[in-house]
């Protein structure tokens, strides 16, 4: 009798814990359908309410919502609407309405075919490979884009389950120079980390993120906050209900996406790129830089890269070479000459000798009989050698180093803060280079490695976004500004979000003194005068500068770095440029000195 007793009160135990479990799961059903069918999900931009419709519905991509690219005057670097063919499949459609006891629409089939350059056997299969709308792609991994023509002709067919619809086409379709902007690529998911929105269709295309230039650094602020879809309507085993019609899909947030303003020009861009490629430059960069506050107004580099086809594991064309060291040449004799007269081991006045030869460290200068007798500004004009040897010998290795420094060389310069927009740090140059001058395993004492140094050689490295903003520094009597290339970010309808003030890129241990700067700059222009820039003296503006000429080995082979640096025009300057012309033949013309003078005629003539 108590075993019954107590069997009887276990059920009902047991039956009264069942009712208290279903009454709060009433509750909270009751709770989710009144109170939070509204309030947005966490980590979507939804409601709960419209996900419960999405998750009945398929769609595919039409934007992900990415922030886009302008250029200084607010032209478009990125993000062109374009037209794209959608399918929608429907078992219907592809087992009943494409067989030959429908002949109309098979021969509708054979025109989109046509029409679309392809074969209506392909067109088939590509629309019966996914049970999901989709992009005809042509066999390929993006959607093909259709012009004008071709969307006209499509709408005009009026085939069931095939619509065009617009496509966010981020990327102009052709090979550029602007690696500074970088690629996207489709990247693993990193543990404990979540993006600012989750997929919340079946999507044919990975979400891409950041993978170089700017489109990594400004990663966190560019994802934005959702896609924009084109769905339909499925049934419960996945099939589209084609009775009701497709509808377009889009966040809520009047903020997003957002827009980056750089300093680019992005007519000047244009025209360096073709510049470049008129001139026959196979490996190299150009950088022009506003005078007045160092901002980038165009970085182009070379080879060229396509950012919509691009191969991680190979950098030689998708690296910036704008922001990688190269050995200087004579360039960096800009350097030894402040050195020299920062530290008074040289008189203006005092005058050397050049017969060709040093004599020692097997170097010698690269006009074959020499100069002659030349003063500190003549050797700098004429580039010799042996005048820069000399000078050399009467330097610490420390104090080249510390000149470099004040000169904003051996060290990043491009434009970065911490502690910005929610990130640790943000950098403007993907992987700028710090450039060097010299490896730890040369000793300070090393006479000849120092002048080895002096003349831009031995381990001395420079990028040509440090070249051209050494004419900056000059221009601003030795003061050292980082370059920017964003200036501001701006919320999609018009707010700011983020400005990027200019601010400097001081040394420790202080700058060169005015006088320096204003006789270095004086010196460069003695070089278009009388020396080794004398082709530029019938340029479009009074042009001064640099030229540099550096020996490396490049695949087993002895070949050359040309280089040539300035500003103009002298009595106004606008633009400090760099051109690094790199692996020529050493029996090949000054190209860099050439093309110095094609983009310097340019800017003039767009002025």
């Amino acid at each position: 009798m108590q075993l019954q007793l107590g069997w009887k009160r276990r059920i009902a135990m047991l039956c009264a814990g069942l009712t208290l479990i279903f009454a709060i799961l009433a509750l909270r059903l009751g709770w989710i359908q009144m109170a939070q069918v509204n309030r947005v999900m966490p980590g979507y931009q939804r409601t709960l309410r419209e996900m419960s419709v999405l998750q009945r519905e398929r769609g595919v991509m039409l934007d992900s919502g990415r922030g886009q690219f302008t250029d200084h005057y607010g032209r478009p670097l990125t993000g062109r609407l374009e037209w794209g063919l959608v399918f929608f499949p429907g078992q219907h459609q592809l087992d009943s309405n494409l067989k030959t006891h429908k002949p109309k629409r098979q021969f509708k089939l054979e025109q989109l075919a046509s029409i679309l350059n392809s074969r209506t056997d392909s067109l088939k299969a590509e629309w019966q490979q996914e049970q999901t709308p989709h992009f005809w792609t042509g066999g390929g991994s993006e959607p093909v884009l259709l012009n004008e023509t071709q969307r006209l002709r499509i709408h005009e067919l009026g085939i069931e389950g095939i619509e065009v619809y617009p496509v966010m086409a981020r990327y102009a379709h052709k090979a550029s120079g602007s690696q500074w902007l970088g690629y996207l690529n489709e990247q693993a998911t990193i543990a404990g980390q979540s993006g600012s929105h989750q997929d919340e269709v079946k999507q044919p295309y990975a979400m891409k993120s950041g993978a170089a230039g700017l489109e990594r650094t400004l990663e966190p602020l560019l994802r934005g906050v959702g896609p924009t879809l084109v769905s339909r309507m499925v049934s419960g085993n996945g099939q589209v209900i084609s009775e009701m019609q497709p509808r377009v899909i889009a966040p809520a947030n009047q903020h997003y996406p957002l827009m980056v303003e750089t300093t680019i020009d992005a007519r000047i861009q244009q025209a360096i790129e073709d510049l470049t490629q008129s001139s026959g430059m196979q490996e190299g960069a150009v950088v022009v830089l506003d005078t007045a506050n160092a901002d980038v107004r165009a970085m182009v580099s070379r080879p060229f890269y396509d950012p919509q086809h691009v191969d991680p594991k190979h950098s030689s064309s998708w690296g910036n070479r704008a922001i990688q060291g190269a050995v200087p040449g004579s360039i960096f004799k800009i350097v030894t000459a402040a050195a020299a007269l920062e530290n008074g081991v040289v008189s203006r006045n005092e005058q050397f000798h050049c017969e060709g030869k040093y004599g020692k460290y097997g170097l010698s200068c690269w006009k074959q009989h020499g100069h002659g007798e030349l003063n500190l500004e003549q050797g700098f004009a004429e580039s010799c050698n042996i005048v820069f040897a000399e000078i050399a010998r009467r330097l610490h290795t420390e104090q080249l180093e510390q000149t470099a420094d004040l000169l904003g060389l051996a060290r990043t310069v491009g434009w970065q803060e911490q502690h910005i927009a929610g990130m640790p740090v943000l950098k403007h140059f993907d992987h700028e280079e710090s450039g060097r001058i010299r490896t730890e395993a040369v000793k300070s004492d090393d006479e000849g490695a120092r002048i080895q140094t002096a003349i831009g050689q031995r381990d001395a490295l420079v990028t040509p976004l440090q070249a051209a903003n050494l004419m900056v520094t000059l221009l601003h009597d030795g003061q050292v500004t980082a370059p920017r290339l964003v200036q501001r970010i701006r919320y999609a309808d018009g707010g700011t979000m983020l400005e990027m003030p200019l601010h400097a890129s001081p040394s420790a241990a202080g700058q060169i003194s005015p006088t320096t700067a204003h006789q270095l700059l004086s010196w460069m222009h003695t070089v278009v005068r009388k020396g080794t820039g004398k082709s530029l003296q019938h340029a479009r503006w009074h042009v001064a500068g640099k030229s540099g000429t550096a020996q490396v080995m490049h695949k087993g082979k002895p070949k050359n770095h040309q280089w040539f640096i300035g500003y103009g025009p002298i009595e106004d300057p606008k633009y400090a440029v760099a051109v690094l012309v790199q692996n020529v033949s050493p029996s090949s013309a000054h190209q860099a000195t050439a093309l110095f003078g094609k983009v310097m005629d340019y800017l003039a003539s767009s002025n």
